[in-house]
């Protein structure tokens, strides 16, 4: 059966589905319903893991100005993208080998694995090292003692079949080669390329080219390297491999053609960090048979096959498709507090611009006067957050008064040190109250939006941190709710020595 035969049948039977689905879906246009039993019946997001670390206060050599700065920006991004991240900063060896065997744990059952290391790395021959905080080389055999070998993670990554990405910014100029070349004519400058080998693909990522030295960027910044990352990672809908191709461009340009990072990739298809959620194809002959079972004579109605979580992604996906604020609105009308609801909004905000909000603050009012009905009517996107922070929030001072008038219950609170938390902030350990952690997190988080670092908040600022964190948040209220895995049977095997606990200095 073709699918436009399908698309036929499935036009005849709506107007019986509307009715059984009732009130919510009322407002579904006409061209929405053709595709929207048409979709298979499940649609869960991935278990996607992520090993982040970065190495700056090195004790024997210099330290270096950026890449603890740089990995914590990664690992920001990578939990806005819905990664489970697994973090640490200026490491030892005992703690770098620590949170690779975590890491390693956590794989287990995930569908995609990835790994970023800012610091210093040397290569020995074909081998490629990562360089803990506390090392001290003085010969070549110092490495299998005082460096993480770049093979130990591979094979951890490649256990099991899944996609897999290694992103070293690691090429930086070292003081060890130096001391080590004296010694070894197998040192070399920068890292060695490592070949690909693993039976759903990797993709692993320099800096810049093998054997060649990468720049640590400006003082108080990012490396180029990082930089470009940050600009291109968290793109919708775009492959790895073309995440990285805009990222050496990007450094290409912005280093003066003196920096050009590598790739090697053995992934077949796409792998995409930031995927909207995509449903596999359908069968037409079956599809045809499920509707026609759904649908009952209309003297005894029963139950349609699809539960309201599926027909809220069936729904989503082709508001999607179609792309118009009537597709959103439609969607948003059958599921208000729908799984999706966040981003129709978003998409809504950029089709709807929102112009008029912003210019109804009233001079006179001023901001911080603003109600919280006005606030509530806001729009819930990044961009218009954005707007409304660079054209409201300017004159909006946040107090203690401001943020009294908020009224923010125990669970308010909880529930904004966790947003803080997933956009990259380190609120501390949740409290129904807010005490010098949570403060210094809303501070940090008021220092990269460019409003006043008073630790308080305001209306508008309230509505802005949830707009930038309600996909994350979402993604992990979805967490949270999945059933925990059935524990598995096990083998009693000698106890081995505790993992000593992984510090997360500095950070």
């Amino acid at each position: 059966m073709s699918f436009a035969t399908l698309g036929s049948a499935i036009s005849a039977r709506f107007a019986i589905m509307r009715g059984l689905l009732g009130r919510a879906f009322a407002a579904v246009p006409a061209g929405l319903a053709v595709l929207l039993f048409s979709l298979p019946a499940q649609a869960v997001p991935e278990r996607r893991v992520a090993l982040v670390i970065g190495n700056s206060a090195y004790t024997a050599v210099p330290r270096l100005a950026n890449p603890q700065r740089d990995a914590t920006a990664i690992s920001a991004a990578l939990k806005r993208l819905g990664f489970e991240v697994v973090e640490g900063y200026d490491l030892r060896m005992d703690e770098m080998t620590g949170i690779v065997r975590e890491f390693a744990q956590k794989l287990d059952g995930a569908k995609a694995g990835v790994v970023y290391y800012a610091g210093h790395g040397i290569a020995v021959g074909d081998e490629n090292y990562l360089i803990p905080v506390d090392a001290s080389l003085k010969s070549e055999a110092d490495l299998d003692f005082r460096a993480v070998n770049v093979q130990l993670i591979l094979r951890q990554m490649q256990r099991d079949e899944r996609v897999n990405v290694l992103i070293l910014d690691a090429c930086r100029d070292n003081p060890f080669t130096t001391q080590l070349a004296a010694r070894s004519r197998s040192v070399s400058r920068g890292l060695t390329a490592i070949e690909t080998q693993s039976a759903s693909g990797i993709l692993i990522a320099f800096a810049t080219d093998p054997r060649a030295t990468a720049l640590d960027g400006e003082k108080d910044g990012n490396s180029p390297f990082t930089s470009a990352l940050l600009k291109h990672i968290e793109t919708p809908e775009v492959s790895i491999t073309t995440v990285m191709d805009r990222v050496r461009a990007d450094v290409w340009e912005s280093t003066g053609k003196k920096q050009k990072p590598w790739t090697n990739s053995s992934i077949i298809g796409e792998f995409k960090l930031n995927p909207t959620l995509k449903l596999a194809a359908v069968d037409p002959s079956v599809t045809i048979k499920a509707i026609d079972g759904a649908v009952p004579a209309p003297a005894a109605p029963a139950p349609v096959g699809l539960d309201r979580a599926q027909m809220d992604v069936r729904m989503w996906e082709t508001a999607e498709r179609g792309n118009t604020a009537g597709d959103y609105k439609a969607y948003l009308d059958a599921f208000p507090t729908g799984q999706f609801a966040a981003f129709a909004k978003n998409r809504l905000a950029r089709l709807e611009p929102a112009a008029p909000v912003v210019a109804a603050l009233p001079a006179a009012v001023g901001a911080a006067a603003l109600s919280s009905a006005a606030v509530a009517a806001l729009p819930a996107s990044r961009e218009t957050g954005q707007a409304v922070a660079d054209a409201a929030m300017k004159g909006e001072v946040a107090s203690a008064e401001t943020e009294a008038a908020l009224k923010l219950s125990a669970k308010d609170r909880r529930e904004l040190q966790r947003r803080l938390s997933l956009a990259g902030f380190k609120p501390g350990k949740t409290s129904p109250n807010f005490g010098p952690s949570q403060r210094n997190a809303i501070k940090q988080w008021q220092t990269t939006r460019a409003l006043a670092a008073t630790g308080f908040l305001a209306p508008m600022q309230l509505k802005a941190l949830r707009a930038q964190t309600e996909p994350a948040y979402q993604r992990a209220l979805a967490e949270d709710a999945r059933p925990a895995p059935a524990p598995r049977a096990t083998r009693a095997v000698a106890r081995e020595p505790a993992e000593p606990q992984v510090r997360n200095r500095g950070v």
